[in-house]
């Protein structure tokens, strides 16, 4: 009988143990509502986290047509001029895609006048998700 309460218990503390732990996706949700949160409330500190140093962010002008490759660091420098400021959008998390130490999430940011959609590429890195790199594109509403 104390045989059985010992094998109980211990499976009874490893099952605890795995329920508090998040998973991947909870994880990977987290960080991409980190940068929704972040951008929706002016807070580029916030939304720095999200990005590895090395992240780029490219898309096509929509206005020129021309290719941009801008390198994150840039990408939050400009965002401070919004430190603060509540932005008027609506952001969903459309899709989450994870296999390993790999992600991919798609995103969609609806604004009065502009609707984005973010495309974030994600790895596990040193036990963190981090974007590291995002493209988008942009539809300007009539």
């Amino acid at each position: 009988m104390q045989k059985l309460s010992l094998i109980v218990f211990c499976l009874l503390a490893q099952f605890s143990v795995a329920l508090a732990q998040k998973s991947d996706l909870e994880l990977v949700k987290e960080t991409v509502q980190n940068y929704l949160d972040g951008g929706t409330y002016g807070d580029t500190a916030k939304m720095a986290q999200v990005f590895h140093p090395s992240a780029f962010m490219k898309f096509v002008d929509v206005k020129t047509g021309e290719f941009r490759d801008v390198p994150i660091a840039r990408y939050l420098e400009n965002g401070k001029a919004n430190a603060g400021k509540k932005i008027d959008r609506t952001t969903k998390i459309l899709n989450i895609d994870i296999t390993g130490t790999a992600a991919q999430a798609k995103l969609e940011l609806d604004m009065p006048n502009t609707k984005l959609t973010d495309y974030f590429n994600l790895l596990k890195i040193n036990g963190e998700w981090k974007v590291v790199s995002k493209i988008f594109t942009r539809e300007d509403k009539k």
